[in-house]
C-alpha cells in the first residue's frame, strides 16, 4: 500500500465539519497535515465533533465562518498566511443544498444557493491567490463540485448551475495562473451516501430513481471522496492541473439517461 506523508504541510479547508468533510479531515490528519478548518458550526460544537473524530488538538485550528461573508473570509485567509506563510494547499469544499424546484424557489433563495456554491468560491480564490502571488508560492487550490454539473437534474437548478460555473472557473484559473506556478483542480463526487445527498436520496422518490438510473450500480462512500483529496494534496499529483477528477463511480458518464 502507498503511504502518503503530508507532515509539514498546512491545508486550509472550508466546509470542514460536514458529513464528507469528516472523512477528509480524518484522512488528512492521519497523513500528519496541519489543518485550518472553517465551517458555520460554532467553535465549541466543532471542537467536540473533532474530539469525537480523534483529531488531536495540536493538529488543527478552527474558525467559525460564513464563507459568503467575503470580508470575514478574507481576514481569516490573511491571518492564516501570517501564521503559516508557506501554506500551499487550499480546499474549497463548502457547498450543498436541498431540493429547490425552479418554480417554487424565490429569486432571493436562488441567489443565496448560487452565491454559497459559486461566488463564495470566487472570493476564496481571490484572497488565496493574492497571498500566493505576493509570496511567490506555487499553491494548489482544489474545489468540490458534483456530477450534476454535467448530468442535468430537475429540482436543483441553482446548485447544478453553480457547480457547472465552478468547474469552468477552475479551468480558467488553472490557465490564467499557470505561469505563477499555481494549480487548480476539482473533485467531482457522484451521489455520496452521506450528508444532504443521503437525506434527499432517502426522502425524495424521484431523486432516488434518478440516482439509481444514472449510477453504475453503486453510490459513492464519503471515504472514497476523502481519498481523492488526499491524492491531490500529495506529491503523486504534482503535475495535475485544470482537471475535474470525477470520483463518482461512473455517474458522470450519463449512460443511462
Amino acid at each position: 500500500m502507498i503511504q502518503i506523508d503530508l507532515s509539514g504541510r498546512v491545508i486550509f479547508i472550508t466546509g470542514a465539519m460536514g458529513a464528507i468533510a469528516e472523512h477528509m479531515v480524518k484522512r488528512l490528519s492521519a497523513a500528519e497535515a496541519m489543518l485550518i478548518l472553517l465551517d458555520l458550526k460554532p467553535a465549541n460544537e466543532a471542537r467536540e465533533a473533532l474530539r469525537k473524530w480523534q483529531i488531536p488538538d495540536q493538529g488543527y485550528i478552527y474558525h467559525s465562518c460564513d464563507i459568503t461573508d467575503s470580508g470575514h473570509l478574507t481576514r481569516i485567509v490573511d491571518e492564516s498566511f501570517e501564521r503559516f506563510p508557506k501554506m500551499d494547499a487550499v480546499l474549497g469544499h463548502a457547498g450543498g443544498c436541498g431540493l429547490h424546484p425552479f418554480a417554487t424557489t424565490s429569486e432571493a433563495e436562488f441567489e443565496r444557493i448560487f452565491r454559497f456554491n459559486f461566488l463564495a468560491q470566487v472570493c476564496l480564490t481571490r484572497a488565496v491567490f493574492a497571498q500566493w502571488v505576493k509570496r511567490k508560492i506555487s499553491g494548489h487550490l482544489i474545489f468540490t463540485s458534483s456530477y450534476v454539473a454535467r448530468v442535468p437534474h430537475t429540482q436543483i437548478p441553482a446548485y447544478a448551475s453553480a457547480k457547472a460555473a465552478l468547474e469552468n472557473f477552475a479551468r480558467c484559473m488553472a490557465m490564467e495562473y499557470a505561469s505563477a506556478g499555481i494549480r487548480v483542480n476539482v473533485i467531482s463526487p457522484g451521489n455520496v451516501a452521506a450528508g444532504s445527498s443521503l437525506k434527499v436520496f432517502e426522502e425524495d422518490p424521484a431523486y432516488r430513481e434518478f440516482v439509481l438510473r444514472v449510477t453504475l450500480g453503486k453510490r459513492n462512500s464519503p471515504e472514497s471522496i476523502a481519498d481523492a483529496f488526499v491524492f491531490l494534496c500529495s506529491p503523486l499529483a504534482a503535475e495535475i492541473s485544470g482537471q475535474i477528477l470525477s470520483a463518482d463511480y461512473g455517474s458522470g458518464i450519463g449512460n443511462r439517461l
